[in-house]
C-alpha cells in the first residue's frame, strides 16, 4: 500500500462511481436506504464520489448540491422525517411535527458535511446552516433529540441517539476546516462571498490548497 494492485483498485472505483451516477435521481438528490433520508443519501453519494476522484466541480456533485440548497429551510436548517423513505419523496414539512420549525439537527448535519465535502461556493447557505446548528445546541452542550432519523427497509423507524450530537459536531468541524475564518459572524455575508470566490481562484491557480 498504496502500490498494491493498484489497477484493480482504480477498476473497481470507477466502477463504483458510475454505479453510484446511474442512481441520482433526476433531482440531483439520492436516496439514502438506512437513514432519513434524501439529506443522508446526498452525504454518501458526494462523499463517496468525492473520496474516489470525482471533481468537486464535476455537474454530477453540482447538480446535489443544487438539490440540497433548494432544500434549505429559512431558518438555515434542514428537515425531512421518515415518510420520505416510503414515500421515495422529499418530506419537505416532516420534521414540524419533531424539529424546529421544520428543521432539525441531524438533517442539518447530514447537509452541511455533503456540502463541505462538495466545497460549495455558497457560503451564505453554508454559515446559515452553521448558525443553525451552533443555536441550536443545549446549555449541556448536547443537542436535542428530535425526530427519528434511522429507518431499515423503508419502514422500520430506529433511534439512533448518538446521531443528534455525531453528525452537528462533525459537521460544524468540517465546514471549520474547509471555510475557516470565513464562518467569522465579523466578516459580513459580502465579503465572505468575495472571499471565497478569491480562494477559489488561488486553488485552482495551485497557490492554496485550502481556505485559510
Amino acid at each position: 500500500f498504496p502500490y498494491h494492485r493498484t489497477k484493480e483498485i482504480k477498476h473497481a472505483l470507477d466502477r463504483g462511481k458510475e454505479f453510484m451516477k446511474s442512481i441520482q435521481r433526476e433531482d440531483g438528490s439520492w436516496y439514502g436506504s438506512w437513514a432519513c433520508c434524501f439529506c443522508y443519501g446526498c452525504w454518501f453519494g458526494i462523499e463517496g464520489l468525492v473520496t474516489a476522484g470525482e471533481p468537486t466541480s464535476s455537474p454530477v456533485i453540482k447538480r446535489c448540491c443544487e438539490f440540497l440548497l433548494s432544500h434549505q429551510r429559512p431558518n438555515g436548517g434542514w428537515g425531512e422525517d421518515f415518510t420520505s423513505c416510503y414515500d421515495k419523496d422529499y418530506a419537505e414539512n416532516g420534521m414540524y411535527s419533531y424539529g424546529d420549525d421544520g428543521s432539525g439537527v441531524v438533517n442539518t448535519g447530514w447537509a452541511l458535511l455533503a456540502l463541505a465535502a462538495a466545497k460549495c461556493d455558497d457560503i451564505i447557505a453554508i454559515r446559515r446552516g452553521v448558525k443553525y446548528l451552533m443555536q441550536r445546541q443545549l446549555p449541556s452542550g448536547d443537542w436535542p433529540q428530535e425526530g427519528i432519523a434511522g429507518v431499515f427497509n423503508r419502514a422500520c423507524g430506529i433511534t439512533y441517539t448518538a446521531y443528534r450530537n455525531v453528525f452537528p459536531l462533525w459537521a460544524l468541524g468540517r465546514c471549520t476546516e474547509v471555510y475557516g475564518r470565513l464562518l467569522n459572524d465579523e466578516i459580513s455575508d459580502a465579503d465572505a462571498v468575495k472571499r471565497i470566490q478569491r480562494y477559489r481562484q488561488l486553488e485552482e491557480s495551485g497557490l492554496l490548497t485550502r481556505t485559510e
